[in-house]
């Protein structure tokens, strides 16, 4: 049977983040959604009969929005419309705000075991600067709970470059979180994304951002003290210890198929990629009548999927495996990216060993001028 990865979007917050660019809206889901949830999966699941779904990742919003009963719902449905793998990494992202040992027990018997709690900073004053509701010692106590609770494979997020963040507050929440009973860590910088709060703050000119030398002072510590405490980097943003690496995410990195349920959900299934409508009554109304939500769909061409390998492969530790790029595309590297390799390596943006390329310490830092020259004309 093939392998699939399993996305479930479930769009709902309590207030919205204002750095958030992903689709969500500021209530509690209904049991409407839930139910046109069910209905979706009635509808897509046939045409994956001869899949198994190693990894299921529920992401928003805010999964934990959900109640313990609409949350058995779905577990109910996933088990009736696919087949799990009985040693599925199955993820679910939390607000701190939402873990009580109840909730906590309740998704564990479900079989949920692996949680990304997103801490974001250690600084109150922050968190409540970016639209977060929970305070950092309640961010703390969730991950100790979820940990005492049995969940032995927690992740967090932080992030760096917030506006009135210091270096020498990046390194205090890189310190509190190592000592954390955790075995993964996302880091992000801040992405101003088109039609938060935080965009148009900026526009304005009414965001006050970290120095360009605050900046690299934030990215030298996360790369210096994640490791020192035992985390690996694994990919650009992504950091494990004890082997924990996220499997749901690779499949991204990978090009594996995946699919994705609910609305603003985007799947990858061969050379086809497709992304669910955003709007949950609309969502909510076709479903419940039978069909399946509007989506639109970009079928890929040779040249979309060798730049998306590319930028894909160098975000990860091992980078381009050039044997298997080889074996893909029918040619060396060589054949369409010879001047822009050469120039990267000139740089020392790019290093090339084991029959493998990858970025540098410094690559890694200008990821996205890196990323840029895989663009093909």
């Amino acid at each position: 049977m093939k392998n699939l990865g399993l996305y479930l979007h479930i769009p709902f917050c309590r207030s919205r983040c204002d750095y958030c660019g992903f689709y969500s809206i500021g209530r509690k889901p209904t049991d409407r959604f839930v139910e046109a949830l069910l209905k979706e999966m009635e509808i897509r699941s046939p045409s994956f009969r001869d899949s198994v779904c190693d990894t299921v990742y529920l992401g928003g919003g805010t999964p934990s929005s959900l109640s313990e009963d609409q949350l058995g719902k779905i577990f109910d449905g996933l088990h009736r419309y696919f087949h799990i793998s009985g040693n599925a990494e199955i993820t679910m992202e939390m607000n701190p705000c939402d873990m009580s040992d109840s909730y906590l027990a309740n998704a564990k018997s479900l079989g949920i075991n692996r949680i990304s709690v997103g801490v974001q900073s250690h600084e109150d004053r922050l968190l409540s600067a970016i639209g977060r509701l929970h305070t950092s010692s309640e961010a703390e106590s969730a991950v100790k709970r979820a940990y005492r609770g049995g969940f032995h494979n927690i992740s967090i997020d932080l992030m760096y470059e917030l506006p009135g963040q210091s270096a020498a507050d990046f390194r205090k929440s890189l310190l509190r979180a190592v000592h954390l009973p955790i075995s993964h860590v996302s880091v992000y910088s801040l992405i101003l994304e088109e039609g938060t709060k935080f965009a148009q703050m900026a526009e304005k000119g009414k965001l006050l951002r970290p120095t360009e030398e605050e900046s690299w002072a934030m990215y030298q510590d996360m790369c210096r003290i994640l490791p020192h405490y035992g985390f690996e980097r694994y990919e650009i943003s992504s950091f494990t210890r004890n082997g924990c690496r996220s499997r749901h995410n690779q499949k991204y990195w990978t090009l594996a198929d995946y699919l994705g349920l609910g609305p603003a959900a985007s799947s990858r299934i061969g050379h086809k990629r497709f992304t669910v409508n955003p709007g949950v009554r609309l969502y909510e109304k076709e479903l419940l009548l039978g069909n399946l939500p509007g989506e639109e769909v970009e079928n890929l061409s040779p040249k979309d999927e060798m730049e998306e390998y590319c930028f894909l492969a160098l975000r990860r530790k091992e980078g381009i495996d050039l044997a298997d790029f080889r074996t893909r595309y029918g040619a060396d590297i060589s054949r369409w990216y010879e001047k822009p390799l050469a120039m990267l390596k000139e740089r020392g943006l790019l290093k090339e060993e084991k029959n493998h390329l990858f970025l540098t310490y410094h690559g890694a830092a200008l990821g996205n001028f890196v990323f840029e020259q895989f663009l093909l004309d």
